[in-house]
């Protein structure tokens, strides 16, 4: 049993009392006949059967997923923007909308009592063998209609599941009728949290195609036709939450969105340490199923949001939570400004950092969420002040020339950390985590350890990394190099350190090493050896290549261009047609001439036959000439001879 699962008598609830089948470990209250299906449930399904560990952390399990729809239901991401709060260990929880059990299974790590609603059936199976060991978690199948109103519920929970209550329609009744049935079933003080995408999310504004019917700008200009679902600005949601009853709400941001989150922050975040709001999302936002066209940047966009104060407006993803009537528990404190994950490591190496303020002070409190130690590396847990300020590569950006003394400042940092560690060298003691504060650098973020790197090799490393980030924020000849490997070398020789081009290769051959042994997997497995071949690709583009970065063609751009390119068709088009016309008319004038030529022809070719025809004839006359003479010619002497016996028998004796 996970270790982490409290140890409360589970009571009996109003959903558990009712009559279900069995089909293999859901509780069916009746064929739904719902279909929400993605195609990848079967093979969830053996996955969790297969004895790999099921824990809402587990890297074994995120590492058999091959495609988007495995990612998504397998990452330790999911559970994030349920993590974000401070559920209470023994609260009774009602989960809407299960899927397959990636929250599920962190809500029966925490809480007493889980009951999990699920439509579709091959769904339901998968999400309850992913919670099967934890015995708080009973997982039904039926819908909301289904659920006895009686309030048994501390907290109820609704991932990706209102926007598709009213089947993409603007008509507000079947939202408002959803909520209200679910705040039926709240104790006092109960509360529901609702996790959805913003319809005016900064990551549409920048055109990102709208997550469910993949259509850019389909959420921002509120859509015109209706999709297959329907997100909410902030306040037509908390306006949805208010018309069914809730007593009050508040809602919080979540970055890139409620999916795979790694921000959820309140709103005094932008307020109190605005740079905190720029620094820790991570832009641009991922587009999970459709890219997006390069409209603008995302990340300069958040940035103007924030600076106009209005950027809770524009989050991604909304996280809202309602309260009914009653004294509620804090799922939220109100000092806290945020809670934010490092994700993206092996399960040993990951963490969760909260902000919070106390006593007019904004600490940052970074807390394990595995065992912090793992093949000679070591992540170690702490609490720093934090104070605004400006980074090191911000500072080397606007003043280049200033760059020899940031430099210096590093590792002298650097070196004085060292002198005061005991547990390895601090090798994330880097440019890119020192900050200015009133002209003074300190350090932020120091969380790792290790003995098997060396002081000089972190200085290298340091090079590299600081040439990476301040050729990706400005140009190549802003530093009078010929490329990122060029100014790595130049920064190496101001800390002291050798860097040709061998060392540089070798340097970035151990930077590809580092790098999968925290984010790839045991050295000698698949997932090591995949990361550490594509960390050695990035890292190949960005120091072998010209550039570190090259910014995509932004869509006007491209517009203009095929603009330019459909005139050229167009004239060419235009000319082709302007010679086909010429031709043409040659070819009819050509036509003309030849029809009266042949017609001329036909003419000619007719008096010749008749000419022909006389002159047969008057061959025929001549050949018949002598045989009429000599007919004629008979003929007279018989017409003699007779004439000449008539006048001898008519004369006197």
């Amino acid at each position: 049993m996970w270790d982490s699962v409290p140890d409360v008598k589970t009571p009996m609830t109003p959903l558990r009392s009712l009559a279900t089948t069995d089909d293999g470990g859901v509780r069916v209250i009746r064929d739904t006949g719902a279909a929400w299906l993605d195609g990848s449930e079967q093979v969830l399904l053996d996955r969790m059967r297969s004895g790999l560990a099921l824990d809402s952390l587990s890297d074994e399990l995120f590492a058999t997923a091959t495609n988007w729809p495995e990612r998504y239901h397998l990452s330790p991401s999911r559970a994030n923007v349920i993590r974000s709060l401070d559920l209470p260990s023994d609260a009774a929880v009602l989960e809407i909308g299960a899927g397959c059990g990636a929250i599920t299974r962190y809500l029966g790590e925490t809480c007493a009592t889980v009951d999990a609603l699920e439509p579709t059936l091959a769904r339901a199976r998968v999400a309850a063998a992913r919670s099967a060991d934890l015995p708080g978690v009973a997982v039904f199948s039926g819908e909301v209609s289904d659920i006895p109103l009686q309030p048994a519920y501390d907290v109820v929970v609704v991932v990706g599941v209102l926007e598709y209550v009213g089947g993409g329609s603007a008509i507000r009744g079947p939202y408002i009728t959803f909520l209200e049935l679910l705040r039926q079933t709240l104790r006092p003080g109960g509360q529901l949290v609702v996790a959805i995408e913003n319809a005016l999310g900064v990551k549409y504004l920048a055109g990102a195609p709208e997550d469910h019917s993949g259509e850019v700008f389909h959420s921002v200009e509120g859509y015109p036709k209706d999709g297959p679902a329907r997100t909410f600005n902030r306040r037509q949601l908390v306006g949805l939450a208010q018309d069914a009853g809730f007593v009050s709400t508040y809602v919080l941001g979540a970055f890139p969105d409620y999916k795979l989150t790694r921000l959820v922050y309140a709103d005094r975040l932008l307020e109190r340490a605005p740079s905190l709001a720029l620094e820790v999302p991570r832009f641009p936002s991922p587009d999970w199923v459709i890219d997006r066209p390069v409209l603008l940047d995302e990340e300069l966009l958040w940035t103007q949001l924030v600076d106009a104060g209005v950027g809770a407006e524009f989050s991604n993803s909304f996280v809202l939570v309602a309260q009914a009537e009653g004294t509620p528990r804090q799922l939220w404190p109100d000092g806290r400004l945020a809670s934010y994950f490092s994700m993206r490591r092996r399960r040993p190496f990951q963490v969760r950092k909260t902000i919070d303020t106390a006593a007019g002070r904004t600490l940052v409190t970074s807390a394990l969420l595995g065992s912090g130690s793992a093949d000679g590396l070591r992540v170690i847990p702490y609490v720093e002040e934090w104070v605004e300020g400006t980074s090191l590569v911000a500072l080397a950006v606007d003043e280049p020339e200033i760059l020899p003394t940031l430099v210096r400042d590093w590792v002298r940092l650097l070196k004085e950390r060292v002198g005061s560690s005991d547990e390895g060298t601090p090798f994330d003691v880097l440019p890119h985590n020192v900050h200015y504060v009133n002209g003074e650098p300190r350090l932020i973020d120091d969380e790792w350890r290790s003995e098997l790197i060396s002081v000089e090799q972190t200085m290298i490393r340091g090079s590299l990394l600081l040439a990476r980030d301040l050729t990706s924020r400005s140009e190549l000849s802003r530093w009078g190099v010929d490329s990122v490997s060029q100014l790595a070398q130049r920064i190496a020789q101001m800390v002291g350190a050798l860097l040709g081009e061998t060392s540089i290769d070798v340097a970035l051959g151990d930077e590809a090493q580092l790098q999968a042994l925290v984010g790839g997997g045991r050295p000698g497995t698949a997932a090591y050896d995949t990361t550490r071949a594509d960390v050695t690709e990035q890292l190949r583009r960005v120091f072998v290549e010209r550039r570190a970065e090259m910014a995509p063609v932004k869509a006007w751009i491209g517009e203009k261009q095929m603009e330019r390119d459909a005139v050229v068709a167009r004239d060419q088009l235009f000319e082709t047609g302007r010679q086909l016309g010429v031709a043409r008319s040659e070819r009819d004038a050509a036509r003309v001439e030849f029809d009266a030529a042949q017609a001329q022809l036909e003419l000619t070719e007719r008096a010749l036959h008749a000419a022909r025809a006389e002159r047969d004839a008057a061959r025929s006359e001549v050949l018949s000439l002598p045989v009429l003479v000599e007919r004629a010619g008979r003929r007279g002497v018989r017409r003699a001879w007779r004439a000449i016996a008539r006048r001898r028998i008519g004369r006197p004796d």
